[in-house]
């Protein structure tokens, strides 16, 4: 009769040691420590630079596991070109004109291709500075610096994110590429067809990219395209470009081949922030356009006065 209480005494201690055992399991490292390179699913890495300034980002090297690492790790990276060629085509195919472009050499510096990740650090992580000049760089390339880990003097380099395509953004103070930058535009069209003068209201969202620290470029009238679909044709019939000097006045001036005149109206031809923050554009010009009015088909000058608003702060 003594045996049925032997058997429960003996199975309490046997759970009470798979307890104990399953408790230690918890204390230690739940996941392999493994070094990588932060980036998105596509190994992208997008930073933002603005034009007319040279100004640094980073590549951030980090280390996974649950417990933070117990001696310092090096870490050292290397330029991987393959990793570009790999995304343009899986995500392009034989489309060249949509390629992302190497970035070139002149436009960027890496002092150093190593970082360490600190023990006594309370980051898990560590950086690895690139100074960025985007001046001179198009807004209608995407421009990759394609980076990979080469090697760590500890742990495992996780294969699924041991590079990064570290993308320039361009930047100024009126627009940016990191989204697309919509101004509202509001106005008057005069178009001048030989029959004579008509004027209207118009209104449009127009898409706006930086080119310089201080210049954009935008579509003439009432033209507007959507950005990652607009051809080269269409930029070189329809786009100028507008400069905002320091002094607030504004110059209107061809991006292709647009024939496009500004006219001399020093009220129109402005630009300022308004009580709530809204950059207001003030436009006055006229442009060379093929329209079509009441069936019939000409080339003639359209006069637009105008008012752009953004409504966003981009760099201000």
């Amino acid at each position: 009769m003594k045996i049925k209480y032997i058997i429960p005494t003996v199975m309490a201690a046997g759970a009470m040691l798979t307890a104990c055992n399953e408790n230690e399991q918890f204390e230690g490292e739940l996941y392999e420590k493994v070094i990588y390179v932060l980036s998105d699913n596509d190994h992208l890495f997008s930073s933002v630079h603005n034009l007319g300034e040279t100004t640094t980002g980073y590549l951030t090297i980090y280390c996974g596991g649950t417990e933070h690492i117990k001696k310092d790790v090096t870490v050292e990276i290397e330029p991987y070109e393959e990793a570009l060629d790999h995304y343009n085509y899986v995500n392009y195919d034989i489309d060249e004109s949509r390629y992302a472009k190497l970035l070139d050499p002149s436009h960027y510096s890496i002092e150093s291709y190593s970082t360490v990740l600190k023990a006594d650090s309370p980051d898990y992580y560590s950086l690895i500075p690139i100074k960025v000049n985007p001046d001179g760089l198009s807004p209608d390339s995407t421009y990759i610096i394609p980076m990979r880990i080469k090697s760590v003097s500890d742990y495992r380099v996780n294969p699924d994110k041991d590079n990064v395509l570290y993308r320039v953004v361009l930047a100024n103070e009126f627009a940016t590429m990191e989204t697309t930058t919509y101004y509202q535009m509001t106005g008057v069209e005069t178009l001048g067809l030989s029959s004579g003068e008509n004027a209207s209201g118009v209104s449009v969202t127009r898409v706006v990219a930086p080119l310089t620290k201080n210049k954009v470029r935008m579509f003439a009238g009432t033209h507007s395209y959507v950005p990652n679909s607009v051809t080269l044709e269409e930029i070189n019939k329809y786009a100028m470009t507008v400069t905002l000097n320091e002094d607030h006045s504004v110059e209107i001036a061809p991006y292709g081949d647009i024939e496009v005149e500004q006219l001399e109206d020093a009220e129109s031809n402005y630009w300022e922030y308004n009580e709530k923050g809204w950059l207001m554009l003030y436009m006055s010009y006229r442009y060379k356009d093929e329209v079509t009015y009441n069936g019939v088909t000409e080339t003639c000058w359209v006069t637009m006065t105008e008012t752009n608003t953004l409504k966003e702060t981009i760099g201000k």
